[in-house]
């Protein structure tokens, strides 16, 4: 029985992918700012009625205490870091504590601001947390530094007149609305690990991509890159798993929201 093509059949069908991507990316994205602004005025919220917190008194930056807070984890650190630009010692201090969190066996989830990756030097310190075990994910738009440890303790960026030591730390039920929300920003954060790592997708697999999002059909696809049919689609199927993807559109989503197509 020959196989079929799961591609579109018409020039029109493949015209309209683009539209549809467009359109999808500016839902996620309007999806991310509602979720990031809630979730701002709710630790605004926190830190302005924190009579369950814990605010620090002390001089040290909350810096300081994520450090203390991630080395005492035992299972798991949730952390959302804001900052577009990181200086060398907190790249030092964050490959440092992170290394020797994930060396532990504790899990480790990182929201990460996606213009932090036009800094060479950040973007190769979660490269290689990610090597190491890390789960890296990338959110648009502002949000607040948040750190959860073993989804119990939530240490909270504050104003200097919320907390003089520049942080608070919550437990209980805000500490649980916390960690919610952590969640439903990561189910709608992109994976960043294929845009950090670039040995999961070689020369070949962006021309694979490349022929996907041109062709209408796989014998076209083919024919361009001047391999059998069978070839073609084995290298379709490696690409959807590299790129983390069940459907051909769902790629292509993904290859646009990574800025590969």
């Amino acid at each position: 029985m020959p196989e079929h093509s799961e591609q579109p059949e018409t020039g029109e069908d493949i015209e309209s992918v683009g539209r549809l991507l467009d359109q999808r990316l500016r839902k996620l994205h309007a999806e991310q700012q509602e979720i990031l602004s809630f979730g701002y005025s709710l630790i605004r919220q926190s830190l302005l009625r924190h009579p369950t917190g814990e605010p620090q008194e002390d001089d040290r930056s909350m810096c300081d205490w994520a450090v203390d807070l991630t080395s005492q984890a035992r299972r798991e650190v949730l952390t959302m870091q804001p900052e577009r630009t990181l200086t060398p010692e907190a790249i030092l201090t964050a490959r440092r504590v992170g290394l020797t969190c994930l060396r532990r066996g504790v899990a480790m989830k990182v929201l990460l601001q996606r213009r932090a990756l036009e800094n060479e030097a950040t973007a190769a310190l979660f490269a290689e947390l990610i090597r190491y075990g890390a789960q890296v994910r990338l959110l648009d738009g502002e949000f607040q530094r948040v750190l959860i440890a073993d989804r119990e303790t939530a240490l909270v960026q504050a104003e200097r007149d919320t907390a003089p030591g520049g942080a608070l730390v919550e437990q209980g039920a805000r500490a649980e609305v916390l960690l919610s929300f952590f969640d439903l920003c990561w189910s709608k954060a992109l994976d960043a690990s294929t845009l950090l790592d670039p040995v999961l997708l070689d020369g070949t697999h962006l021309k694979v991509l490349q022929a996907m999002s041109r062709a209408d059909k796989d014998e076209v696809g083919a024919r361009e890159l001047g391999i059998s049919v069978r070839t073609y689609r084995g290298r379709v199927a490696e690409l959807l798993r590299r790129l983390q993807a069940t459907t051909r559109f769902q790629a292509a989503l993904r290859a646009k929201e990574l800025g590969l197509i």
